[in-house]
């Protein structure tokens, strides 16, 4: 299944609300979620990133998402954070993680794995950082682009990110990405 992005921006579908034989609503997942009550974690702005959409993969927000889009520069940067159960095997879901980008693109490609450290709240964390180059249209033409997955095992979940940039300015992205973790709170 190929995603395009529109600029730099990952379609998902959104959920549709359907009445059940009983007449009570259910809701169908992704679904849009307008009033989040956590934007006090999930500033509108913050680190040259505007705050786009959240998102809902099931109920109580047990897995989520959120988007931020860089703005005002020159930097072109989709970034999504997704929340969601830790997976009793984190090497399998890493994995998991990666063939989905490998299988998203028909030219995705790894172009780096490694470890760092990242800081929240006077914790150290973790965190897998793998960087995959692929082409896409943007702004109507077909580009290069650069795409890091970022995941860190929590205690009791599982963060995500996903950023996609023009590959010539995969380092630009990398270093904004990590401004922008400095004022979410994605630890908690």
């Amino acid at each position: 299944m190929r995603k395009h992005l529109f600029p730099l921006l990952v379609c998902f579908g959104l959920a549709t609300v359907s009445l059940t034989a009983a007449g009570q609503e259910s809701t169908q997942y992704p679904i849009e979620i307008a009033d989040f009550q956590k934007w006090q974690k999930f500033p509108a702005e913050c680190a040259g990133y505007r705050r786009s959409t959240v998102r809902a993969y099931a109920p109580e927000f047990s897995n989520y998402s959120v988007t931020y889009h860089s703005f005002g520069s020159t930097l072109k940067n989709a970034v999504t954070l997704f929340f969601y159960p830790r997976p009793s095997d984190s090497s399998a879901q890493l994995q998991k993680e990666v063939s989905a980008v490998l299988n998203a693109y028909e030219d995705a490609y790894l172009v780096s794995r490694r470890q760092i450290k990242l800081e929240a709240k006077g914790k150290t964390y973790d965190a897998a950082v793998i960087t995959f180059e692929f082409s896409d249209t943007v702004d109507g033409s077909r580009q290069p682009l650069s795409s890091q997955l970022l995941l860190v095992f929590l205690e009791k979940g599982t963060f995500k990110v996903r950023s996609t940039s023009l590959a010539e300015q995969a380092d630009a992205a990398e270093a904004a990405v990590l401004e922008l973790l400095q004022c979410v709170a994605w630890s908690t």
